[in-house]
């Protein structure tokens, strides 16, 4: 079998894989390599050097890591172990049984896996600088033979975008006015890139004869029409509807909104021109033919705005978010259902005691990911039974400024395979004083880092 392994000559790069990842701390008894890579598919199958998701290193050289690999210094999944093998040519790495195993490991070592064991909760790094997700024909951790195709990532990966608080208003609105709708999305366009899913949580209906102001405790929300143009620059296709203000100019600007989303082939959830229509989760089809499924929740309705009557945010209930949860996962037969709620507002990088019970009630009911809609200011980020729960992602497109909290946020790059989600890449943004959405510099990104990664929300799976 002619074999080809994308590797160039190693230069032993000891010192610098032992202080991104950590040594390890347990001999591995040496085995031969197996001369042949186990047939798993007729496409090749990526290996990944993953870590904390937390941690800030991003890059691992290749020949440091293959160093590492067969010193015995990195781990190795143990269903990822055989390929990885013949990858490096050694089978030194120790082996981790499972990737709930890896969890209190995570803060300070690395693992070696494969597509197939790839998970949200470990960051995949750069090898050699080349990201996966940004250079796929480029990745150099590909084992190549005469047997197997390359793996065709534009066929199987899915790109969906989760965005934080979006109100084209007051101030913001006067910077639409002043400098266009592309003055709003100039610094985000390009993580945007390659897209197929755009989510926006729009919390503004546009009304005839809107006009901005700024604060003011009596102003009531709209956004121009012609500014919704943000919008479509971003490829928006999926629109969350459980804000406070979509109903703040009354019901017809509500409609007419729904009805323009419909034209613009934009499809919406946790709202809607009915309880019921609310209440219905939206499904949609990845790449690979599996399904995507959002449901979305208004806890607390503090301004009128729930469908409990007519139309509106779809309130939140316990019992109808279990039942809903519940035909998702066996009548709609989704396969991966993202949960929202748009919790009680708080100036905290905390979720209070009740938006956590929510969240992990919601990952109990069943679904795999939850975020909060409703943070003006990010959250902290947790691992609940492996499952990610963002409890607040902060201002997208909103115009605070007033302290440093709310200039902080991210919005997160999600990648889907096989109907699951493989990886969540936080893009850290931190907003100017001109109301422009900036991507955050390495001290703002440091600074939202420290207060919504903790090791105890981290480093767990229970």
């Amino acid at each position: 079998m002619k074999k080809n392994l994308r590797l160039v000559p190693y230069l032993f790069l000891l010192l610098w894989g032992a202080q991104a990842c950590g040594s390890a701390t347990n001999a591995q008894r040496q085995q031969e390599a197996s001369d042949s890579v186990p047939a798993q598919s007729p496409e090749t199958t990526p290996l990944f050097v993953v870590t904390g998701y937390g941690r800030t290193v991003n890059n691992y050289p290749l020949d440091s890591l293959k160093a590492d690999y067969c010193a015995g210094r990195v781990y190795v999944l143990e269903a990822a172990k055989p390929l990885a093998d013949v990858f490096f040519g050694c089978a030194n790495a120790q082996t981790v049984p499972t990737l709930k195993a890896f969890a209190q490991l995570a803060k300070e070592a690395c693992l070696v896996t494969d597509l197939h064991h790839l998970v949200a909760q470990y960051k995949a790094l750069a090898v050699d600088g080349v990201s996966f997700w940004e250079q796929a024909d480029k990745y150099p951790l590909v084992y190549l033979d005469d047997e197997r195709t390359p793996f065709d990532f534009q066929k199987h990966i899915t790109k969906f975008m989760l965005t934080g608080v979006t109100a084209i208003t007051r101030n913001t609105g006067f910077a639409a006015d002043a400098h266009g709708t592309a003055f709003l999305t100039q610094n985000l366009l390009p993580y945007f890139k390659g897209a197929e899913w755009v989510h926006i949580s729009n919390e503004v209906s546009f009304a005839e004869g809107c006009y901005y102001k700024s604060y003011d405790p009596n102003y009531l929300f709209c956004t121009k029409k012609e500014h919704f143009q943000t919008l479509i620059d971003l490829g928006t296709n999926i629109v969350e509807l459980t804000g406070n203000h979509n109903l703040d100019y009354g019901k017809e600007p509500y409609r007419q909104t729904f009805e323009w989303y419909q034209a613009q082939k934009m499809q919406t959830f946790g709202g809607g021109l009915s309880p019921e229509q609310a209440n219905t989760p939206l499904v949609v089809t990845l790449k690979d033919g599996k399904k995507l499924g959002f449901i979305g929740f208004n806890e607390k309705c503090p301004s009128g705005e729930c469908a409990d009557v007519q139309m509106g945010a779809n309130r939140y209930e316990r019992e109808k978010a279990r039942q809903g949860i519940r035909k998702m996962r066996q009548e709609l037969r989704v396969d991966y259902i993202i949960a929202t709620c748009q919790f009680g507002e708080v100036d905290s990088y905390q979720p209070t005691p009740t938006q956590a019970r929510i969240s992990r009630d919601l990952i109990d009911f069943g679904a795999d990911m939850v975020y909060g809609s409703q943070a003006h200011q990010p959250q902290e980020v947790e691992f609940y039974k492996g499952k990610p729960i963002f409890h607040g992602l902060g201002n997208f497109l909103f115009d605070q400024v007033h302290r440093l909290g709310v200039r902080q946020a991210f919005f997160l790059q999600n990648y889907f395979y096989q109907g699951q989600l493989i990886q969540a890449v936080p893009v850290f943004t931190f907003m100017a004083m001109n109301r422009q959405p900036t991507i955050a510099n390495a001290e703002e990104e440091a600074g939202i880092r420290k207060v919504i990664f903790t090791d105890k929300q981290l480093y767990k799976w229970e």
